[in-house]
């Protein structure tokens, strides 16, 4: 997939900011001793600080259809590189010194919602190639009503049916149905595909009931099989859908939490006159 110009950028102007802190850090680090309440790590903090609203600003960005003020594409390329980015300068504002524990969640926070934001662009990029390989040109509605119009028919070609007939009939149903933790599952399994049945498997459900029904048999395993492929289609179409927006239950309450920890270690920092002048 080609990168938009605004990701060739942005990726330039992190490459940049990246050389520029890390060789001030260098510096910085061969002259003082390097804290987060020395200038210099003052200087990265209050970076890092503003940094972290400016990019929780993008979700409103994202939402304010009428802004002028850049394109989406680019909030978003500026979003991915200046995420990363923050979390190296923060990383320096601590000077490798560890020891509040308001400041270490902060910075544990920073990278959950760093590592949460990469995981989301990549997502951008393979789910909708994905996605293609399994969207119909039905709605989901219209989906469920092919779906239930199809389970209705099963019900009707079942009905009066002898025994054998109808527990063959439980068997399909039993089969399409999602089971106990789907939604979960669905996230981690892989795609199937309907297989078609072999001549034998329908040659052993046929035996087992009478000969004057083994033609209804027929057509009642006919639409299970249609039925299969259009819940398969479905189910998987509204998996990756979930999976795309998976990962904002992650990311947005990380960053709503990150924000707050780091006002309150702001607030902590000149209470407590943690900051050499």
């Amino acid at each position: 997939m080609p990168i938009a110009r605004s990701g060739v950028l942005w990726r330039r102007i992190f490459f940049l900011l990246l050389i520029a802190f890390t060789a001030s850090f260098i510096w910085y680090a061969q002259h003082e001793y390097p804290h987060g309440g020395s200038h210099w790590g003052l200087l990265y903090g209050i970076v890092g600080f503003f940094l972290c609203f400016l990019l929780a600003f993008f979700g409103v960005r994202k939402r304010w259809y009428r802004s002028t003020f850049g394109t989406v594409e680019q909030w978003m390329q500026s979003h991915i590189y200046l995420g990363t980015l923050v979390l190296v300068i923060l990383i320096f504002h601590t000077g490798g010194r560890f020891h509040d524990k308001v400041a270490v969640a902060t910075l544990i926070l920073v990278a959950i919602v760093v590592s949460s934001g990469v995981l989301g662009a990549i997502l951008y990029v393979t789910v909708p190639r994905l996605l293609t390989e399994v969207e119909s040109n039905l709605t989901v509605d219209e989906i469920s009503e092919q779906l239930n119009a199809l389970g209705k028919q099963m019900a009707r070609i079942a009905s009066g049916r002898s025994a054998p007939f109808q527990r063959i009939y439980d068997q399909l149903i039993r089969e399409a149905a999602p089971g106990l933790l789907a939604g979960w599952r669905l996230l981690f399994a892989r795609m199937r595909k309907v297989k078609t049945p072999a001549a034998g498997d329908w040659a052993n459900l046929l035996s087992l009931v009478q000969k004057d029904e083994q033609e209804e048999l027929r057509q009642l395993l006919v639409v299970s099989r249609q039925r299969k492929e259009l819940l398969i289609r479905l189910i998987y179409q509204q998996r990756y859908k979930n999976v795309l927006e998976f990962w904002l239950y992650i990311h947005i309450p990380f960053t709503i939490l990150l924000l707050l920890f780091a006002i309150i270690h702001v607030i902590a920092v000149f209470y407590y006159g943690r900051i050499s002048w």
